[in-house]
Formats: structure tokens, sequence, C-alpha cells
């Protein structure tokens, strides 16, 4: 399995992973022909997907949470938001019910270097975004050796950090251009408004709570909405801005194109002590393969090629499956682990390119 972008799809590539929109089902794993549907995935936002062909054979990608259980969370976030914003009952039986399902999968699952990368629909970023982000927090929680209760508390702050933008235009909040400072600080308003709105659950813990209203804060004071150094909050809140920088920079929005997961690791690495918990960064990002299974890059031989699977405690050299010499020209493909060639290293993902493979 590999994932690829739309305008490279080829005749002999199999969709690998069903495509979902409102937790409907659109395209079902297994379908060929794929380029028929590129104009109605562009309509979407989708310009990626994972397929499989001769070239990425045998290649698995590994995720946190199954399928099943993503579209469960999102379906129980979508009806939840839904409730607030509508000022219903919100009932979270069903909620906790998923969420349990969800940390039961991530704690069964062996310690990892994941490749979490959603498909889905522009307009479904919010849900998207929310569930990548609560498995982000729940990866590093594992880490930290959290009680499962912890690990419930902080997954319903996660999973609701974002609650606060269904009351916010969404003119402005899907809007191409630069936002002016006026519209800025009125986006920042998200973070008050979901924390007001969670006081009138009283079933949703005060600890779950603060998640929406400092998850922007930072480090150093620089965050909203009170400026607060994120040393001063609780380790939930520095987990959960991790997980939604990281999540929110390598997704594609309406306003920039997605970075590369290496991209997304340097600027964390960068940008820890200043802007994020040093700790929780390094425990974050060992369990991230900054070159994704299946994902394409060049090396510095210039050849090109998909990366089959991870050296553990090596992230910058992992096996790959050369598919085109120096020259772009298809060959028999091979496998490489940059372990052992020490000479060749990478030098681009697909996504820091200008032009695709």
């Amino acid at each position: 399995m590999r994932i690829v972008s739309l305008s490279m799809l080829k005749p002999d590539m199999i969709l690998a992973k069903p495509i979902y929109h409102n937790d409907l089902l659109i395209l079902r794993k297994g379908l060929t022909n794929l380029n028929r549907f590129v104009e109605s995935l562009r309509r979407l936002g989708i310009e990626y997907v994972y397929v499989e062909d001769v070239k990425s054979e045998d290649i698995e990608i590994p995720d946190a949470i199954s399928e099943e259980t993503r579209i469960s969370c999102k379906r129980i976030l979508r009806k939840t938001m839904d409730a607030f914003e509508n000022n219903a009952v919100v009932e979270l039986g069903d909620m906790m019910g998923t969420i349990n399902d969800l940390i039961e999968e991530i704690l069964a699952k062996p310690d990892i270097q994941i490749s979490l990368n959603d498909i889905s629909a522009a307009d479904e970023y919010t849900f998207s975004h929310s569930v990548s982000s609560t498995v982000y927090s729940l990866l590093i929680a594992k880490q930290l050796n959290y009680t499962k209760s912890m690990m419930e508390k902080l997954a319903v702050g996660a999973l609701l950090h974002d609650m606060g933008k269904v009351f916010l235009d969404k003119r402005i909040m899907n809007k191409i251009e630069p936002l002016t400072a006026e519209e800025f600080d009125y986006i920042k308003t998200h973070t008050t408004l979901g924390y007001e709105a969670l006081k009138k659950c009283p079933n949703i813990t005060e600890l779950s709570r603060i998640i929406s209203l400092y998850h922007h804060e930072r480090m150093d004071g620089s965050g909203y909405p009170s400026g607060t150094p994120a040393g001063q909050l609780h380790d939930f809140v520095r987990i959960v801005a991790i997980a939604d920088v990281y999540d929110a920079l390598t997704e594609n929005r309406c306003y920039r194109r997605k970075w590369s997961t290496n991209q997304a690791v340097n600027y964390l690495i960068e940008n820890a002590e200043s802007k994020f918990d040093l700790n929780m960064v390094s425990v974050f990002i060992k369990q991230i393969a900054i070159y994704p299974n299946g994902s394409m890059v060049r090396l510095s031989n210039n050849a090109t090629g998909i990366v089959k699977e991870q050296n553990k405690n090596y992230p910058l050299r992992p096996v790959i499956r050369v598919i085109t010499d120096e020259k772009g020209n298809d060959i028999d493909v091979y496998d490489l682990d940059l372990m052992k060639e020490l000479s060749i290293t990478i030098i681009e993902s697909e996504l820091e390119m200008n032009c695709g493979f």
C-alpha cells in the first residue's frame, strides 16, 4: 500500500482504503479505474488516496486505531457538536463508549511508529482533526503511563477541544484569504466559547474542560486567550497543544497546503521549550514515522522510492522500495535498507518537492 496524489493515479492502482464523507461510505476499498473519481474527490477537497499496486505490494501502513473506531468517533463527535450548537441535551454515554474503544485499541497496540493520515473531505476537517488530535494525545499519555481513568478525561477534552468553533461564522472560519487582525481575534474566541459551553455539561470534568480553554497557550506565554505560560497549566493542556498543532500542520487547509511529516516534526523540535513542552515533544516524535510507510521520497542518488518499513530508533533511515533510477526511469523495483547503505540518504519527501513522482 502507498499514498499518492490524485494527479499520480495510474490504471493499475486499486483503492486500498475506503473513503467516507459525512460518515457515509462513498468509495469502497478495492475499486479500480480510479481516474473516474478524481474530479469528484477534488470537489470534496481530497487530494491524496491510499492505493495498492505492484510497486507497493506488501507495504503495510500501521495506524493506532481501526477505521471503524475512527468513523465511530467522528459520528459521535458530529452528533455531540450538533447538540451543543442547538442547545440540546448532551448525552455522553455513546461518546464514552467510543472513547473506551479508542483507548483499548491504543493500549493493545505494540509500540510502533505510526503513519496516521486520515483521508477526509475539506468540510469534515473539524471532525477528522479532533479525532486525530485525540489519538496523538493518547499516544503521549500511554508513554507517560497515565491510568485509564486519566486517559478517559484527556480523551474527552481532546475530542471536544475545538468545540467552540461550532458557534463561529463559517464564512470567516473557511476564508481562503489571510485573516484580518479583527477576524483572527474573532477566531480566538472559540477557546472561551467552547469552555463556557462545556461548563453547562456537568458530566464533563473541569480537567477535561480546561483543554478547550487553554490548548492555544504556549510555554513562553505567547499564546491565547490569557497568555498564561503553559508550564503553569495542567499536563493535559500541553499534550493537546502538541497534538493539535502537529495534526493541523499535516492536513490540507482552505488557506494552505499540508506539510510533510518531516516538516511538522522539525517545527515541533525547533519550538520545543519556547512554545511546547520539551519532554512531551520528545515523547511524541518517537512515535511518529518521520518518513511514513507508503510515502514517496527522493534519495541522495536522485533515485525515487516508497518507504517500506521503519528501522527502530533510526527514523531518518528506513527501508526504501526503490522504483525509479536517478534519471526518473522505471526499473525493476528492489528494497534498499538505508541502515546498510549509509552513503545514501533521503533528501526530500513528495510533499517537499515541486513536482510529484
